[in-house]
C-alpha cells in the first residue's frame, strides 16, 4: 500500500496480527487510567484537587520528561524521509482542519449566532490534538517505542508551532483576552523545553555520536515513566458538566476525529511514508482535542466549559472513532 522509501520495515508482521487484541485492548487499558485520574476530583488524596495535580504534573512533564524523552527517540530515529514528512503532513493536516473549522463555523448560515468565544474553541478544537499526552503512549503501546520520534515530530515540529502563532492569534481574535504578537509568538515556540531535546537528538543523530549506554537507560526509564503521567493528567482535566451544549461542536469534533486521519493517511501514502510511519502519523491525527485548549481557552477568555467538554467527549468518543477509522484506513 506504501510505496517510496526503500527502508523497509524490518520485522514487522500484519498490523493487527502483530498487536494481538488490537487498538480496543490498548485504549480499554488507557482508559481505566484515565478513569483514575478523573475519579481523583472526588477524593483529594493528600488535600491536592486536581487542577493543582494536573498542574504540578505537567509541568514536570513538559519541562523534564518530555526533553529527555525527545532526545532520546530522535536520537534512535531512522534517516530516512519519514523525519520530513512526518511534520510536513501534520502541518498540513492541522491547517486544513483550522481552514475546515474556520469554514464551518463562520460561512454556514447555521452557525452565525453562535458566541464569538465559542466560534474560536470549536476552530481550535477542529485542528488540534492530544498528539504527545495521548497520541505518543497510543503509539509506543501499539506501533512500539521505535515509533514513538513520529509523536515527537507531529507535535514539536508541526503541532505546537502552528498553535503559537496561528492558533493563539485565533483565540485572540475571537476571544477578550490579552493581545499577542509574532515576535512573542516566535519566542515561545523557539523557548519550548521539548523542541532543544529534539534538537539535541537530531544533533547527536546526524553526528554519528553514541549515547552513553547510561543516559541511553536513563532516558528509557524516564519513558516509561512518563506514559502512564501523561495519560493519567488526561483524566485529570475531564469535565462532563457542560457537555449538553456540544450539539454545535459536532462539526468540529468530526473534522477532528475522522478528517483529520483521513488526511493524514492520504497525504502520508502519497509522500510514500512506509508503513509504520504511516500508521504513526494516522494515530496522531486521530487524536481528541488537547488537554491544552483549557490554558488557551481561560488566557483569551474564551468560552472554558465549552472548551472542556470538547476535550471530554472528543477524548470518549476516541474508544469509537480511532478503533473505525483504522481500520478503515488499514
Amino acid at each position: 500500500m506504501v510505496s517510496g522509501d526503500t527502508s523497509p520495515d524490518t520485522a514487522e508482521t500484519p498490523y493487527y496480527e502483530r498487536q494481538g487484541a488490537g487498538i480496543n485492548k490498548v485504549l480499554y487499558s488507557f482508559g481505566l487510567i484515565i478513569a483514575a485520574g478523573y475519579a481523583w476530583r472526588f477524593f483529594n488524596p493528600g488535600g491536592l484537587d486536581r487542577d493543582r495535580v494536573r498542574h504540578a504534573l505537567s509541568v514536570a512533564v513538559f519541562n523534564f520528561f518530555i526533553p529527555a524523552l525527545a532526545f532520546g527517540l530522535m536520537a534512535g530515529a531512522p534517516s530516512d524521509r519519514s523525519l520530513v514528512f512526518i511534520p510536513l503532513t501534520g502541518a498540513i493536516v492541522v491547517l486544513a482542519c483550522l481552514a475546515a473549522g474556520f469554514a464551518v463555523y463562520r460561512l454556514l448560515p447555521w452557525f452565525k449566532d453562535i458566541p464569538r468565544p465559542a466560534v474560536g474553541v470549536m476552530i481550535i478544537s477542529a485542528a488540534f490534538g492530544n498528539v504527545m499526552y495521548l497520541g505518543l503512549p497510543v503509539i509506543t503501546e501499539m506501533l512500539g517505542v521505535q515509533y514513538g520520534y513520529a509523536a515527537v515530530l507531529y507535535d514539536l515540529l508541526a503541532s505546537t508551532p502552528i498553535l503559537l502563532t496561528f492558533g493563539v492569534f485565533i483565540a485572540a481574535r475571537y476571544g477578550g483576552g490579552k493581545a499577542v504578537s509574532i515576535g512573542a509568538s516566535l519566542k515561545r515556540v523557539f523557548l519550548l523545553p521539548p523542541l532543544w531535546g529534539v534538537a539535541a537528538g537530531m544533533a547527536v543523530r546526524f553526528a554519528g555520536v553514541a549515547v552513553p549506554q547510561p543516559a541511553q537507560d536513563a532516558v528509557g526509564l524516564m519513558g516509561r515513566a512518563v506514559v502512564p503521567i501523561m495519560i493519567f493528567t488526561v483524566g485529570l482535566a475531564l469535565d462532563f458538566h457542560d457537555v449538553k451544549r456540544l450539539l454545535t461542536a459536532v462539526p468540529a469534533l468530526a473534522i477532528k476525529l475522522a478528517l483529520a486521519p483521513a488526511l493524514a493517511w492520504w497525504i502520508g501514502s502519497r509522500l510514500g511514508m512506509t508503513a509504520g510511519a504511516l500508521k504513526a502519523t494516522t494515530i496522531e491525527g486521530a487524536m481528541p482535542v488537547m488537554v491544552l485548549l483549557l490554558v488557551i481557552a481561560d488566557e483569551f477568555e474564551l468560552d472554558v466549559p465549552l472548551a472542556a467538554a470538547c476535550i471530554t467527549v472528543s477524548t470518549v468518543a476516541l474508544f469509537f472513532t480511532m478503533p473505525v477509522m483504522m481500520r478503515a484506513l488499514f
